[in-house]
């Protein structure tokens, strides 16, 4: 159904097959991966992927724009969040937008793993009074450009590119794809209501090319395609190192890398002191 629409390699709609059905059964997991959709350029489908799959997730919840506090209190409310535009969102601007951005990243941060709260004082006047929302819950990020630092790393990226004129597609018209959609979705969640139980319980072999973090992220989808049976163990194990094992040796942040190599050509040169455009030459 997602290829139908969008142009995606074998080991990207392997995964979408896997969030999906993740989001009806979130009860059974103790972390989520952060489903990211991105591309270097507009016009590569990355909306159109999130509108597909809003058809088939579990209570989706679509949008370009919110709230730190509007987003903690939607995802409270156990919602599928398919947020667009990230580009946007982490875009330098102005001091206020900057801080907001933070606090968005802070709220998605925290819902990675079962427990993770946003705590903010709620009422009025005298009545005001702490409370903490719940922040976990799946999460579908799309934007131009992969995401910053922290989201990057609890994310599973689906990089698209342009179509290419060999790479036919259905057109996209809702009212004729919605009914079809809406059969595969409660097949999804009756599957996923009548496997809960077990998934909790399931404790699935991880390739050991992830990185902990990775392997965390993806433990709940291994677990589904197991119970699933037939092909989809080696299917989504093959993707999960197609998609994520260039992540396990990548833990270090840019800063970290970047002082390494800045470390590596002060030796090179034998020097105490460069000058950028010199460390730059290379």
């Amino acid at each position: 159904f997602y290829r139908r629409f969008v142009v995606l390699t074998p080991n990207q709609a392997d995964f979408l097959v896997l969030v999906t059905v993740h989001t009806h059964a979130i009860d059974a997991a103790e972390t989520t991966p952060y489903t990211n959709i991105y591309s270097a350029e507009p016009e590569s489908g990355k909306t159109r992927l999130g509108e597909v799959a809003a058809l088939l997730v579990a209570r989706p919840l679509s949008t370009a724009s919110i709230s730190p506090a509007a987003l903690a209190r939607y995802i409270d409310s156990g919602v599928t969040l398919i947020l667009d535009e990230m580009d946007t969102v982490f875009k330098k601007g102005n001091r206020g937008a900057s801080e907001n951005a933070e606090m968005l990243r802070g709220v998605l941060d925290s819902g990675w793993s079962r427990g993770g709260k946003y705590t903010r004082m709620v009422g009025q006047g005298a009545n005001m009074a702490p409370h903490s929302f719940q922040t976990f819950g799946p999460k579908i990020l799309i934007g131009i450009g992969e995401l910053p630092g922290t989201l990057g790393s609890r994310s599973v990226g689906l990089e698209l590119k342009r179509r290419k004129k060999d790479e036919p597609i259905e057109k996209f018209r809702l009212r004729k794809v919605r009914p079809e959609a809406e059969a595969i979705r409660l097949q999804l969640e009756a599957w996923a209501s009548a496997h809960t139980e077990e998934l909790r319980d399931a404790e699935p072999s991880v390739p050991e090319e992830l990185s902990d973090r990775m392997a965390d992220s993806w433990e709940p989808l291994l677990a589904i395609a197991d119970m699933a049976g037939g092909d989809w163990p080696k299917r989504a194990r093959d993707a999960a190192l197609a998609l994520s094992a260039s992540e396990a040796r990548e833990d270090d942040s840019i800063g970290v890398r970047l002082l390494g190599d800045i470390r590596t050509a002060f030796g090179e040169a034998h020097a105490d002191r460069l000058s950028t455009t010199d460390m730059l030459k290379d």
